[in-house]
């Protein structure tokens, strides 16, 4: 099953060869993902404490440092406990070095592929896709959590066996929450993520779409409020009840 997001997954790349950025950019942004590009260590760590990634593709040898020490402080949650959110990030490391010893260490070091320069974009992108397929990204199946029912594929979400018409974008956000059910996501995170990195808005977007969001279900099921608001911080839905999905009978389209 091929990996196929509802939103944009954010790849940040850790490369200093501008010709590499430009043409790992190029591909990924055709492929429907959105891209962060840190130039060196220092400044990859310095963006992740205010983005968070899909994915990580990180080269191992870098102008101030080694993406090896990268990857273990990634692993570690960063030197002040910063980055612990980050810590199961998929983490695909780049190298123009093939050698046996090499890629057993960026395994140690927390990688979760190697990808050896120069490599082909129909292989990256197969690659990332895979990881995320694997990882914690959204979901492309069908989701249940308590009275509500999400099929990604059809856009089409039940509630308490009752359709509910949604915006794209309160799909997104539902689809995106129930996907990691009691993950606090921040409100920045869900701009990012849902809207677009490059987004020109604020914040103030995703609490107007939540809260239309949230008004929707409780329509339909007025004792579940399931949206959580984390407060100073963002929000998650909680997973007051998670089952295998059962097909309904009848399905509308949304």
């Amino acid at each position: 099953m091929e990996y196929t997001p509802v939103v944009r997954p954010l790849v940040m790349i850790v490369e200093d060869n501008p010709l590499i950025v430009e043409f790992v950019d190029n591909r990924l942004r055709r492929e429907s993902f959105d891209v962060l590009v840190a130039e060196g260590c220092t400044e990859a760590l310095s963006m992740l404490e205010e983005h968070t990634p899909e994915i990580i593709l990180l080269d191992v040898v870098l102008d101030d440092g080694l993406g090896f020490d990268v990857c273990k402080t990634i692993r570690t949650g960063g030197h002040d406990g910063t980055l612990a959110r980050l810590t199961d990030t998929p983490i695909l490391m780049l190298t123009a070095r093939a050698d046996e010893q090499d890629r057993v260490h960026g395994f140690q070091a927390g990688a979760d592929d190697y990808l050896t320069k120069p490599f082909s974009p129909d292989e990256l992108v197969y690659r990332i896709r895979a990881i995320l397929r694997r990882s914690h990204g959204v979901s492309n199946g069908l989701l249940e959590i308590g009275p509500i029912y999400i099929d990604p594929r059809q856009r089409q979400v039940l509630v308490e066996g009752e359709v509910v018409t949604l915006t794209p974008k309160e799909f997104d956000l539902l689809h995106l929450m129930a996907s990691s059910p009691g993950r606090v996501f921040s409100r920045e995170d869900l701009l990012e993520r849902v809207w677009g990195y490059s987004f020109l808005g604020n914040t103030r977007t995703v609490d107007v779409h939540v809260n239309r969001l949230r008004q929707k279900l409780a329509n339909q099921a007025p004792h579940a409020d399931m949206i959580s608001t984390e407060w100073g911080v963002g929000y998650k839905l909680m997973p007051l009840h998670i089952a295998q999905p059962v097909a309904p009978t009848a399905v509308a389209t949304v």
